[in-house]
């Protein structure tokens, strides 16, 4: 920081970050993963190139006592699967994912 900056308040500039560090792939690996029918994919950067993917899926509704009541409800869905993934992007090769952690349920 410059003494003119100290003298009328103003902070130094950010440190700027290699633009890959700062990239969140998130929507894109939601969007390539495999799922099956039906399956909801929420994907959430951790840090760096790590992230975590949940699988969401609609479980059976015969065991509620009103197996008629249909819809989105946030009790019939679970998480069927969950993975730690470390996601790099490559110009020539796309997304290039490795499974860090795999957990079926």
């Amino acid at each position: 920081m410059t003494r003119e900056q100290q003298s009328i308040g103003e902070s130094p500039a950010p440190p700027s970050f290699d633009k890959t560090v700062q990239d969140d792939l998130s929507g894109e690996i939601a969007a390539h993963v495999e799922r099956q029918p039906g399956d909801a994919v929420k994907c959430r950067r951790i840090d760096g190139d790590s992230y975590r993917c949940n699988w969401w899926a609609a479980q059976s509704t015969g065991g509620y006592d009103n197996p008629g009541m249909y819809g989105l409800l946030v009790t019939t869905h679970r998480v069927r699967k969950s993975q730690f993934l470390r996601v790099t992007k490559s110009p020539i090769r796309g997304l290039v994912i490795q499974v860090v952690g795999d957990r079926q349920k």
